[in-house]
């Protein structure tokens, strides 16, 4: 099982790591309401789910220890204040 998590990680970065692959990604996030805090019908809330499983499946917080590294990357982005 762990071959086919490292294949399915490996094949997400390499889609979403193109220019386009990126502008993808971020549409589809925010398409899904990612971001978004009022998301409570069923349909939503599945729509969100999913977003959070590329999320995953590009190898990002699948364990508490990837936390970490996790927010300090959230922190260095620019902020609107």
């Amino acid at each position: 099982m762990e071959e086919k998590r490292d294949t399915t990680v490996l094949d997400h970065r390499a889609c979403f790591s193109t220019d386009a692959g990126k502008r993808v990604l971020a549409y589809l996030l925010l398409e899904a309401g990612y971001w978004d805090v009022d998301i409570k019908t069923p349909e939503e809330i599945a729509v969100l789910n999913f977003a959070k499983k590329i999320i995953r499946n590009l190898g990002i917080c699948n364990h508490p220890r990837d936390m970490d590294s996790f927010v300090q990357k959230l922190l260095e982005l620019p902020s609107e204040i």
